[in-house]
């Protein structure tokens, strides 16, 4: 029996199916199915199909050093180590995200102003397009309010608490 983070059990058999459908998974990124590998630029859209969320810049930088070391196919096993390297983590955290959207919430009241939102957008962090920023304004108007909801936000995000 194997232990996961949370100290659950699972048997070799639940292991094998979870590796199966990881490796499933990973092999739809392949270019041609008779390879084992994929190619280093579809690493971004890879971690994110494995539910991790690096920036763009940090994937880009991973990218010029395995380049730098000749390293232009990735094996089943290189994306499981990459998924242990800590840049690869998820960095869309419920109350991280609601922490610094509130430092925009100058009423306290849980709603961001519009403008102040685009403008925020634009300037802090990766640049994002204005495409970009309208479909996240588009996702936290609530249908009663002409200013974004941040819990109704992050629940589009992220999904739902409940």
């Amino acid at each position: 029996m194997a232990e996961d983070e949370n100290g659950e059990d699972y048997s070799t058999e639940q292991m094998d199916d979870a590796f199966r459908v990881m490796y499933d998974l990973f092999a739809q990124f392949k270019d041609n199915s008779d390879l084992t590998t994929i190619h280093i630029n579809r690493l971004m859209e890879v971690l994110q199909a494995f539910g991790r969320n690096p920036s763009r810049t940090d994937c880009e930088k991973r990218i010029h050093e395995l380049e730098e070391d000749e390293k232009f196919e990735l094996t089943f096993e290189d994306l499981l180590q990459l998924l242990k390297e800590p840049w690869t983590i998820i960095n869309n955290d419920r109350d991280i995200l609601r922490q610094a959207f509130a430092k925009f919430d100058h009423s306290k009241q849980g709603f961001i102003d519009i403008e102040q939102f685009r403008t925020v957008m634009r300037t802090l962090g990766e640049p994002l397009t204005n495409d970009e920023i309208d479909g996240l304004i588009q996702l936290g108007l609530n249908d009663e309010h002409r200013k974004i909801e941040i819990e109704y936000l992050l629940d589009q995000l992220l999904g739902s608490e409940e």
